[in-house]
């Protein structure tokens, strides 16, 4: 397996090749074709590669499998429900400060787009709208920031903060629509106010602030 990893690590292997057939996978690792099989099983397991009748691929779809396995390792780990929201306010304040410096005109345009989406669903009370919009902010705000690594950590956490939600009996942030949907858009609106003013401290602060309401709302529910 880490033989085969690093391949994929040193650029030998990329996304969409294909691997060599069985026997010469053999002799290359000077292994049994029952500890070769046992190999690919795990890395298919982990998502780096992916099997199909045309034969053993390097997945294209990793970021996708590597967000999905932080979420089990959480799971395993048994982390606590305040340390989920512990780190998606780290993370997230820091991507908003990345985006404020880094993000372009366009992405901005984005975002404030699904802060005008909030504001109309607060206006004619449609909640449903007002978390779709919501964690489509979050969203673009993660992918202007542009740091793969941060963001498939952030997919990990977003994953495993609507998983901790529906152990709650909630839906992602629906509650806190309900109660004070209000003060959330007032957040979302000077967040984004700041990261168009390129105020990266302010960005940074103010979505640390929000996360750390969000938290302690879903903490007396």
């Amino acid at each position: 397996m880490n033989q085969i990893k690093d391949l994929f690590l040193s650029g030998h292997l990329k996304a969409g090749d294909r691997l060599p057939p069985e026997r010469d996978m053999m002799d290359m690792f000077e292994v049994g074709r029952t500890t070769l099989r046992e190999a690919l099983k795990g890395l298919e397991s982990i998502g780096l590669i992916e099997r199909s009748p045309k034969g053993t691929f390097i997945s294209t779809n990793f970021n996708n499998a590597y967000a999905e396995s932080l979420v089990y390792q959480f799971y395993v780990s048994e982390a606590e429900w305040d340390e989920i929201y512990e780190a998606r306010r780290m993370i997230e304040k820091e991507m908003a400060y990345l985006t404020a410096r880094r993000s372009t005109e366009e992405e901005l345009a984005g975002i404030r787009m699904t802060v005008e989406l909030m504001e109309k669903a607060v206006l004619s009370g449609d909640q449903a709208n007002y978390v779709e919009s919501n964690v489509l902010f979050h969203e673009r705000i993660a992918n202007a920031a542009g740091n793969k690594v941060l963001l498939d950590i952030y997919h990990s956490i977003s994953n495993l903060v609507v998983q901790s939600q529906k152990v709650l009996g909630m839906h992602q942030e629906q509650t806190l629509v309900k109660s004070v949907m209000k003060d959330s858009l007032e957040y979302h609106q000077q967040i984004c106010k700041a990261l168009e003013g390129r105020n990266a401290e302010a960005a940074r602060k103010l979505m640390e602030e929000h996360i750390g309401i969000v938290q302690g709302y879903f903490k007396k529910a």
